[in-house]
């Protein structure tokens, strides 16, 4: 089954919770939300170790909306960070654009980093 994004909610649930306790039931609250909507056991999903950092250390204290990737295989439901990156295998190379002959050529009768004018040694007499 392909991968499936879920975005959750969380604000309304931890705004109620005190802040001592948050971590700990925003993990059961997606877990509990996931099974909802994939329609599987709670104790048949599991959480990837990204997604747990990341509710641990982000998603508790700034209670912005989870974005996750669903994956269902044999029953078990697997939750990972949603991420906007294609994988390898789809992207398609793009061509690059080609530069221009002015600037390139620019490029290459760029001269070397010039020397700075070494300071002038005074030629006046000292006063005696």
């Amino acid at each position: 089954m392909p991968a499936k994004l879920i975005t959750i909610n969380i604000r309304r649930y931890l705004v109620t919770q005190p802040r001592s306790v948050r971590q700990k039931r925003l993990s059961r609250y997606v877990r509990e939300r996931i099974a909802h909507y994939m329609k599987v056991a709670e104790e048949n999903v599991k959480i990837d170790t990204a997604m747990n950092s990341a509710m641990t250390k982000v998603y508790t204290k700034s209670m912005m909306p989870i974005k996750a990737n669903v994956n269902i295989d044999n029953g078990v439901a697997k939750v990972s960070l949603y991420s906007d990156k294609k994988p390898a295998e789809t992207q398609k190379a793009e061509p690059k654009a080609p530069e221009k002959k002015a600037e390139k050529a620019k490029k290459e009768t760029a001269l070397p980093e010039q020397k700075k004018p070494e300071a002038k040694e005074s030629k006046a007499k000292p006063k005696q």
